[in-house]
C-alpha cells in the first residue's frame, strides 16, 4: 500500500491471486457438500422406517446437523 492509502497494483494482484486460489481450494468441498446435502436424506429412511430407539436418536440429530451444514456449505454450487 502506498503512503496515500491507495492499494498498489502489486498489492491488488497479490489480493487477486489469493481469492482466486481460495476459489480454487474452497470449490471441490463445495461440490462434495452440495452433492452430500442432497444424498444424505437417503440415510433417513432406514432408520425412520425401523423406528428411532433412544440409542438412535443421537444418530439421526447427527444427521440432521450433518445434513444443515452441507446445505450451508453447498448452498451456492453451480451459480458462478
Amino acid at each position: 500500500m502506498t503512503m496515500s492509502g491507495i492499494p498498489s497494483t502489486s498489492d491488488s494482484l497479490a489480493l487477486d491471486s489469493a481469492s482466486t486460489l481460495g476459489r480454487i481450494a474452497f470449490e471441490p468441498l463445495k461440490v462434495f457438500a452440495f452433492w452430500s446435502a442432497i444424498a444424505l436424506p437417503l440415510a433417513y429412511l432406514p432408520l425412520l422406517a425401523s423406528g428411532l430407539d433412544s440409542g438412535e436418536l443421537p444418530l439421526f440429530a447427527g444427521l440432521i446437523a450433518l445434513h444443515a451444514a452441507t446445505l450451508v456449505l453447498g448452498r451456492n454450487h453451480g451459480q458462478d
